[in-house]
Formats: structure tokens, C-alpha cells, sequence
């Protein structure tokens, strides 16, 4: 992979922890307003790991690539597999499918579609970190001799 394509993921990566946070704030702006609160073990994996783990993995991947691709990916899993287990398949007040029928029917809405924005970027982020992490570093030679543009 050439630095062209390691830029574009890593720009990719950037732009999907924005997207990422954005969702997170509506979304828990929706768990507010529903009062749909969460336990506190919850709590204690969705701040370290959903809310800041993809930002500080952003930051990292600016000056240590592997390190912040790893952390990403790391994060992005965690982030997926919590939220597709609560939103998707646990029978809670989580679920996607019992936050339907709360008040007000817009936070209801916001509820359900940040839940799936949030699945989707999830994803999403865990498929670019991963192609991070699994490419191989460029040899000497290339960058000596600038053959990698």
C-alpha cells in the first residue's frame, strides 16, 4: 500500500470518529430525554471505550499509526458488539424496538436512527483500522528512493 492509500485511510478513519462522536452526543442526548439510563457497568465500558476510545485513538493515529489503527479497531469492535447486543438483540429498554414506542416521538426517532448510525459507523471504522493495522510497512528503499507515489 502506497503513502496515497495510507493517507486516505487514515483520513477516512478521522472523518468516521467525527462521524462517530456526532452520533454518540445525539444519541445520548435520546437516552436523556427518553430517560432510558444506563446501569452503572455500562457506563463503565461506553465512556472508556464508545465515547473516548475512537477520539483518543484519532489523535494517537496522527502521530503513531499502528498504535492509533489499533486502538481504533479495538474500540470500533468493542463499540459494535456492545450496541448491536443492547440495541438489537437484549430484550431492555434499549432495544430499538421497545425505545419505538417512548415520548416524545422525536427522541423516540433520533433513539432509533443514531442506533443505526452508530452500528454502521462502528463497522465501518473497525474495517479501515483493520486494513491500518494489517498493512505491511513500507521498506527503506521505497521511501529513499520515493517510489511509493
Amino acid at each position: 500500500m502506497n503513502r496515497r492509500n495510507t493517507r486516505a485511510l487514515k483520513l477516512t478513519s478521522l472523518g468516521l470518529v467525527g462521524f462517530h462522536f456526532l452520533a454518540v452526543v445525539l444519541h445520548s442526548a435520546a437516552h436523556e430525554v427518553l430517560k432510558v439510563k444506563a446501569t452503572p457497568a455500562q457506563l463503565a465500558f461506553i465512556i472508556p471505550v464508545i465515547i473516548v476510545g475512537p477520539v483518543v485513538a484519532g489523535f494517537v493515529l496522527l502521530k503513531f499509526e499502528k498504535a492509533g489503527a489499533a486502538l481504533l479497531l479495538a474500540s470500533m469492535l468493542g463499540s459494535f458488539v456492545f450496541g448491536l447486543y443492547y440495541h438489537f438483540i437484549a430484550d431492555t429498554i434499549d432495544h430499538v424496538a421497545h425505545v419505538a414506542r417512548l415520548q416524545p416521538e422525536f427522541w423516540s426517532a433520533m433513539f432509533r436512527v443514531t442506533a443505526y448510525l452508530l452500528a454502521a459507523s462502528e463497522a465501518a471504522g473497525a474495517v479501515v483500522a483493520w486494513m491500518l493495522t494489517a498493512r505491511r510497512s513500507q521498506p527503506f528503499k521505497e521511501y529513499a528512493t520515493g517510489t511509493d507515489f
